[in-house]
């Protein structure tokens, strides 16, 4: 699988697991398959999803990126020191 071929969202981590660690979206329509594979901010308060082919719904109306827009976004003082 091309990573060129991704499409990419950036998901506030509330949105991913509960404060209890239940995870908040499904997993089997992603190419992470737990949070635990997730890219998170520096910060911990972002996460990384990805995907390739069909949208979830659960990402309907969120941002995507492909993957040279998600290299830029990562290169950004967020996620990289």
């Amino acid at each position: 699988m091309a990573y060129n071929n991704n499409t990419y969202v950036i998901l506030d981590k509330t949105e991913i697991v509960d404060s209890d660690g239940i995870e908040l979206i499904d997993f089997s329509q992603l190419l992470n398959r737990n949070a635990g594979m997730l890219r998170y901010s520096l910060d911990n308060s972002k996460g990384l999803v990805k995907y390739d082919g069909y949208q979830p719904s659960f990402l309907n109306g969120k941002t995507t990126y492909t993957h040279a827009e998600i290299l830029v976004e990562m290169a950004k003082s967020d996620w990289s020191e």
